[in-house]
């Protein structure tokens, strides 16, 4: 079942939330030793944390290849894009990263919710 935000299509499984929920992934290579990146991140995840919009985030790391993914659900569209052109992710790109590749999409809740992702909506 579908967050009590969707409408009824979406709930039926067949279009998408009337708020526009959207994911943000961000994909990069590590410059600087994963153990550097780990120490810095994590005052960056208590300002992440305190995004306007953001539900969550998951971090992704290989620790052999330094190589991240990062998934972020934002409640809406305009808050993903604000903080996909916003100073955390250019201070990723300036910084610690390179080849950081961005990504918006709104959520298909339909499918999703197949997927057990609905809970994760909500």
């Amino acid at each position: 079942m579908c967050h009590a935000r969707c409408s009824r299509r979406c709930r039926a499984g067949e279009g998408e939330p009337t708020m526009s929920q959207t994911v943000v992934t961000v994909t990069y290579r590590l410059r600087v030793p994963v153990e550097a990146f780990r120490a810095r991140a994590r005052a960056v995840a208590e300002r992440i944390a305190e995004t306007p919009g953001l539900a969550w985030k998951i971090w992704g790391l290989e620790p052999e290849t330094g190589e991240g993914t990062s998934l972020y659900l934002f409640r809406d569209a305009g808050s993903a894009a604000a903080f996909a052109s916003g100073p955390v992710l250019a201070a990723l790109r300036d910084g610690p990263a390179e080849r950081v590749e961005i990504r918006l999409a709104p959520v298909e809740a339909g499918l999703s919710a197949v997927t057990r992702a609905a809970s994760a909506l909500a």
